[in-house]
């Protein structure tokens, strides 16, 4: 964690902007060849991070509820957790070398929401550290992990802060490796369909830092999350997926949703963003998809965003460079579709010397300009292509009306020189 508690360093200390991907399922559904295949795109469109279950289900995309993978190849002898299948753990273990060389982090799960009482059944709590502690010692030398647990995930207690047995489990495998002296980040992802990790009192104190999970206007849930203190980074780690909708009575999900999301997070304090598709279950045909206009537009964005201080953006709540023109801002829990709101999210670094402001339709907006050096130059940014249009700084600002995909958002970039 960055001092501050607001986004990621790398080995070298240095900010990074998380860009990821959600393939869940790669460890038991992929060939080796075709994990190669992937990280490797991935990595060639500038994503450097992945989240994955460890072991298999039926629940996050496996071939079935025993773990085993698409070749048969099972995590455990006899359902025992403690007692390991070789192939497995050398294939998985190589999948995560094949991360690393693609300079790709995994947001790794070794045990998830859905792999628990079905493919990973513990004998006893001490199990569930055994296994914790393993893990840990088995992946000690990899440079690229990141731990995570939950995912979907929806306690059984009537008592949040005492935990259920599942979470007394779940933190037992946390200690394991903890006890191994393992002290990579490590979070949970929650339940849908909106939540961050600080909002079990269970889990706060035991986590590093805020996932957030929204399939709602993803500003809402990130500012919360962003507003725990301590401060701690409040990635945006799922929303809607592309080709997917779990709303059946909401829009289906386009490019823009999908951008409205990345940008959103990006302008309310996340120090990145997690995509994901409808492969996330590697569905026949899926190498076909990764060359999506979604991923392409994402990718370009992730870049426009990276080249600038995005580490020390400041959401745009307390003294708001934008003062009018904003639309209605969601609050609350209850659903909206990403694409039934237009709330106007900004953000600026402290000295107003870059500052972005993300209009989901276009409309005027009204700036305090007084916090800007005279010097200061403005762009219109198509998010679709991120193709700079030149304007002039003002008080009153309107985009033009369609950017090149036909839609109305745009993004509004000050920059001082």
């Amino acid at each position: 964690m960055s001092t501050g508690g607001r986004f990621f360093v790398d080995q070298h200390g240095e900010p990074i902007l998380v860009r990821g991907d959600s393939p869940w399922s790669l460890m038991v559904d992929v060939s080796p060849e075709d994990a190669e295949r992937y990280f490797a795109t991935r990595a060639a469109q500038g994503f450097n991070a992945a989240l994955v279950s460890l072991i298999g289900s039926g629940g996050n995309g496996g071939p079935s509820d025993d773990g085993a993978t698409y070749d048969g190849l099972l995590p455990f002898a006899s359902g025992d957790v403690l007692a390991w299948n070789a192939a497995y753990w050398q294939r998985v273990h190589s999948y995560l070398v094949k991360a690393a060389n693609h300079g790709i982090t995994v947001f790794l799960y070794p045990i998830d929401g859905w792999t628990i009482g079905n493919s990973f059944v513990p004998e006893s709590i001490s199990t569930c550290r055994g296994y914790g502690e393993r893990v840990a010692t088995y992946f000690a030398a990899l440079p690229n992990i990141v731990w995570m647990t939950g995912g979907d995930y929806f306690p059984a207690t009537d008592d949040l802060a005492a935990g259920s047995e599942v979470d007394h489990c779940l933190d037992a495998a946390l200690q394991g490796i903890r006890d191994a002296g393992d002290s990579r980040p490590f979070s949970i992802q929650l339940n849908y369909e909106r939540s961050w990790s600080t909002q079990n009192p269970f889990w706060a104190r035991r986590v590093d830092w805020n996932f957030v999970y929204t399939y709602h206007p993803t500003y809402e849930a990130v500012l919360k999350a962003y507003g725990h203190q301590p401060a701690l980074p409040a990635l945006f780690g799922e929303g809607n997926y592309e080709g997917e909708n779990n709303q059946e009575a909401s829009p289906p999900t386009t490019a823009e949703t999908l951008r409205r999301q990345v940008l959103w997070a990006l302008t309310s304090g996340s120090p990145g963003d997690i995509f994901g598709t409808d492969d996330w279950e590697f569905l026949p045909g899926w190498q076909g998809r990764l060359e999506s206009e979604s991923v392409r537009q994402i990718s370009r964005l992730r870049a426009l965003v990276g080249e600038l201080p995005w580490w020390q953006l400041v959401p745009d709540e307390s003294r708001p460079i934008v003062t009018a023109g904003r639309g209605e801002q969601v609050t609350d829990d209850s659903f909206r579709d990403v694409l039934d709101n237009d709330y106007v999210t900004a953000a600026s670094t402290p000295d107003a010397r870059t500052a972005l402001v993300y209009l989901p339709t276009s409309r005027e907006i009204t700036l305090d300009t007084s916090r800007f050096a005279k010097e200061a130059k403005a762009y219109w940014i198509d998010p679709t292509t991120t193709d700079r249009l030149p304007t002039r700084l003002a008080t009153h600002m309107r985009p033009p009306e369609r950017n090149s995909g036909g839609d109305t958002d745009w993004l509004l970039l000050l920059q001082s020189p």
